[in-house]
């Protein structure tokens, strides 16, 4: 079987690379062991589909001045938090926190949440049109993975729920996933809170990154029995060590760092 090399080189652990038809034969395999309600989670961003629909959705939200002042306090109070230099309103204060996370100088959990809630002052029907308007833009039903699709009318067909958990805001996820079939109740993701019917500038619910991702997946998924996992990144770790059949898809060299610490970990060939 083909293998992907450790970036450590040497005598470090290789990762099999297997093809779509390789990776639902093991999740037939391992289905009866894992149980008749074990789920397939993925992640979303450069996972399901290449690219990230939450930078996208930031950028072109930045691009076009689109920061409001009800969110200006809490970008301000962010930035004084972690030592980004921040003048003037709302807009050049996320301006200058999306330099610092671009610079790594911004924690990627905070800058993931902030993500969110910067939207602070926007309906969420506004926003869904700013959304829709962005994935048109940036081609996104082009960006899905074709080596996935088989995969999730595999679990389809087989009554096994699917699952996706994102770092990304909630309100992109949903209609990011929605072509593919997947309900907004079996979404985990960054969600800001929402008052009188527009985004308030804080989360209304635990940040999905890291270990969050996995107690995220938990509130919606009680029975934590994950037959598959799928994500591309090292703060998917957690989410993978949760199932039978972890798999890696385009992983970043971050992931592929800790691919040690991930029991039996897959390298989808896509």
């Amino acid at each position: 079987m083909p293998t992907a090399a450790h970036p450590d080189g040497g005598g470090a652990p290789t990762i099999p690379r297997e093809s779509t038809s390789d990776i639902l034969r093991r999740l037939q395999a391992e289905r009866g062991a894992a149980g008749a309600g074990a789920a397939l989670a993925f992640d979303a961003d450069g996972t399901l589909w290449a690219g990230d629909v939450g930078i996208d959705l930031f950028e072109a939200f930045l691009a076009g001045r689109r920061a409001r002042p009800e969110a200006e306090a809490a970008l301000r109070a962010e930035a004084e938090a972690f030592g980004v230099a921040a003048e003037g309103g709302a807009h050049e204060i996320a301006s200058a926190l999306y330099a610092a996370f671009v610079a790594e100088r911004y924690p990627e959990d905070r800058a993931f949440a902030m993500m969110a809630w910067a939207f602070a002052g926007w309906r969420e029907d506004e926003l869904a049109g700013l959304v829709d308007s962005v994935l048109e833009e940036k081609g996104h039903a082009g960006r899905i993975r074709p080596a996935l699709l088989p995969i999730l009318e595999w679990a389809r067909s087989n009554g096994a729920p699917v699952f996706v958990v994102s770092a990304s805001p909630r309100f992109v996820i949903e209609r990011a996933v929605a072509p593919l079939g997947i309900a907004p109740e079996r979404i985990a993701a960054m969600t800001p809170a929402v008052r009188q019917g527009r985004i308030a500038p804080e989360l209304g619910a635990p940040a999905t990154y890291g270990e969050g991702k996995t107690r995220a997946l938990e509130r919606i998924f009680p029975e934590l029995a994950v037959l598959a996992a799928f994500g591309d990144s090292a703060y998917d770790a957690a989410l993978l060590r949760t199932a039978r059949v972890p798999v890696a898809v385009s992983p970043s060299p971050k992931l592929l760092a800790v691919a040690a610490s991930i029991p039996g970990l897959l390298l989808l060939d896509c």
